[in-house]
């Protein structure tokens, strides 16, 4: 089981409140590190330039080698323990040493040998002192009088380290309590921007079936869901439009298959009122044949439109189909329609054009086409099928007629369903032909084209995408 995934406003949080809480940690662990090293490097400064000072106050004298105390032994090196140390050594033996050492033999270890820094003549290392106290020591090497001498220096780290543990102490503070701070203030303002969206999700909530002529209001709506509205009110308007048509395929139909279905009843009725002759009865029953056909015509149709609806007619399921092979087909099931008219048809076509389709659907629509250009036809009229190729990969299929011919405020409707032409309600049809070819012609990518003047007749032109040279090639 997929779990669902979490709220936009939780990862927003989340995603927030993580990558500033990491930029705080490491802002904080950068000026820690930072103040702790201006802290040693002071110490360090301060240790070097005393080291210049002791080298200066070496000298020799009647060939003995000596240090003048007297200029030094003041102050913090005088005070026992003060956390400020010297010891010099010349050679192996001890020269001097600072008072506040008590102890001539502190040794000065190093606590972090990896702390070690300068050059080859300075050493740096941290330790602990007479006191238990944090120092900073250094050992330097100075060669003079013919020997090397050995100075060691340290100077406490209790001030500066006081600084970088309150320092740190108001990271370990004020880290937790602006993350705190950051959070609602983050969770705040996700709530705000969301505000907006929920809103826009409670009007959705609002529309049904039953109320589909509503719209988002974009002019009050955030910019950043105006696109979205409006694409959700193309959306609305497209299943309004297939809502509208499906209850008027609904009402039409009914409409449409009223009169057979009362005609059968009636035909019925009458006839069993009495005792009828067998010729009565033939009669009767070829009466409710014939009223059969046409619901059986009208209930294809629409099984036809529904399968249309559903989809049927996918693009992956496209082959070449001969142009020649839809109008031979078209010509063989219309024939005995064509005779009845007295309509002749004729077709124009170069064997070596294809389209690319369904053939059967293709077949459904150029029969429709072909059979309305007989049946709204004069007896002696003329029904021509052609095809040539046109531009950008297409090809034309027009079905040219002498017919009746159709009006200019008919032109537009004559693709809807069930709509039937003034000068075409006294013929037989169910007024579904034109609404298959259309589903059909543009399930396939292409387009219908009407040019019809009344009593000079029709011609349909259906644009399909051609059959190429190259794509029979690739083909094989």
């Amino acid at each position: 089981m997929t779990r669902p995934a979490p709220a936009i406003a939780a990862r927003l949080l989340i995603w927030q409140v993580s990558g500033v809480t990491a930029i705080l940690l490491a802002l904080g662990l950068f000026f820690y590190g930072e103040l702790n090293q201006i802290v040693v490097s002071s110490v360090d400064r301060s240790l070097h330039a005393k080291a210049q000072i002791f080298t200066g106050l070496l000298h020799e004298e009647h060939g003995k080698v000596e240090l003048e105390l007297s200029d030094i032994i003041a102050g913090e090196y005088v005070i026992p323990r003060s956390g400020h140390y010297y010891r010099v050594m010349m050679g192996s033996a001890l020269l001097a040493a600072s008072p506040s050492l008590v102890d001539e033999n502190f040794s000065f270890i190093p606590i972090d040998a990896s702390a070690d820094s300068g050059s080859s003549a300075e050493k740096y290392a941290n330790a602990i002192g007479p006191a238990g106290e944090p120092v900073r020591v250094l050992h330097y090497h100075y060669r003079a009088f013919g020997t090397t001498f050995e100075i060691t220096l340290a100077e406490k780290l209790t001030e500066g380290l006081t600084i970088v543990t309150t320092f740190r102490n108001f990271l370990l503070i004020i880290l937790p309590l602006g993350i705190l701070i950051l959070s609602l203030a983050t969770w705040w303002i996700i709530r705000t921007s969301l505000t907006p969206l929920a809103q826009f999700s409670t009007t959705i909530e609002t529309i049904t079936h039953r109320n589909l002529d509503e719209r988002l209001n974009t002019d009050r709506m955030a910019r950043e869901l105006t696109c979205v509205a409006s694409s959700f009110n193309d959306m609305l308007d497209r299943l309004h439009q297939v809502f509208e048509s499906q209850k008027r395929l609904v009402a039409d139909a009914s409409h449409e298959l009223k009169t057979p279905l009362s005609v059968i009843t009636t035909q019925c009725d009458v006839t069993l009122q009495k005792e009828r002759s067998p010729r009565e009865y033939a009669d009767a029953i070829h009466a409710i044949r014939l009223e059969t056909v046409s619901i059986t015509r009208l209930v294809n149709d629409l099984l036809s439109l529904a399968r249309l609806d559903a989809g049927m007619v996918a693009a992956t399921g496209f082959l070449p189909v001969p142009v020649l092979d839809l109008a031979t087909h078209a010509v063989r099931l219309t024939a005995s329609l064509a005779a009845e008219m007295e309509v002749r048809v004729t077709v124009i076509i170069d064997k070596t054009l294809q389209v690319r389709g369904v053939r059967s659907s293709l077949e459904e629509a150029l029969l429709n086409v072909v059979e309305n250009g007989i049946r709204y036809n004069h007896k002696g009229g003329e029904v021509c099928i052609c095809a040539s190729p046109r531009e950008n990969g297409q090809l034309a299929i027009e079905v040219n007629d002498t017919g009746i011919g159709i009006r200019s405020e008919d032109r537009e409707n004559v693709f809807e369903r069930f709509y039937r032409a003034a000068a075409a309600r006294n013929r037989d049809g169910s007024g579904l032909g034109l609404s298959i070819v259309k589903a059909i012609i543009e399930g396939h990518g292409g387009r219908v084209v009407l040019d019809s003047e009344p009593g000079q007749g029709s011609r349909f032109t259906l644009i399909l995408p051609a059959v190429t040279q190259d794509s029979r090639v690739n083909e094989v």
